[in-house]
């Protein structure tokens, strides 16, 4: 049951022109409801010890993204846990922006943002999480795509 209902948020996603950008495992989610868009990082590859889950709004009018992150850093070591949201533009086929990143202190915890990123030039926004420094994850979700493809 569960997994029918991931299918069916997968194709909700896509239908309104997000998706997941990988193979996500049967806890990973991405969904849209009342106008907000709902994911986490919990799929296969994603980087030990870090889990992100985030909540956005899209501002048409001023082309603009507004996003709510949790970013968990699941075990106390010398790791910094990271949240990383890139933007891609297909046009130049390159990351053309990262303005949200944020981290925790290592410790075993939480941290909460709150991110307005420009989508008057990214055709995409990717989400990842990361050791801060280090690596991201090999895997990612896009949170918003401007065309379905």
């Amino acid at each position: 049951m569960k997994r029918k209902l991931i299918a069916a948020a997968m194709a909700l996603a896509t239908a309104a022109g997000i998706s997941i950008v990988s193979t996500p495992t049967a806890n990973a989610y991405a969904y849209w409801r009342n106008g907000y868009f709902y994911a986490d990082t919990s799929y296969s590859r994603n980087v030990p010890g870090v889990y992100v889950k985030i909540i956005g709004r899209r501002d048409v009018a001023n082309q603009l993204y507004h996003v709510r992150v949790w970013l968990y850093d699941t075990k106390t070591d010398g790791n910094k846990a990271a949240a990383r949201i890139r933007g891609w533009d297909k046009q130049t086929n390159k990351f053309i922006e990262e303005s949200s990143l944020m981290r925790t202190t290592g410790a075993k915890g939480s941290a909460y943002g709150e991110f307005t990123l420009g989508t008057g030039t990214a055709d995409t926004l990717i989400l990842q999480d990361c050791i801060y420094g280090k690596t991201c994850g090999s895997n990612s979700v896009a949170i918003f795509r401007r065309y379905a493809s």
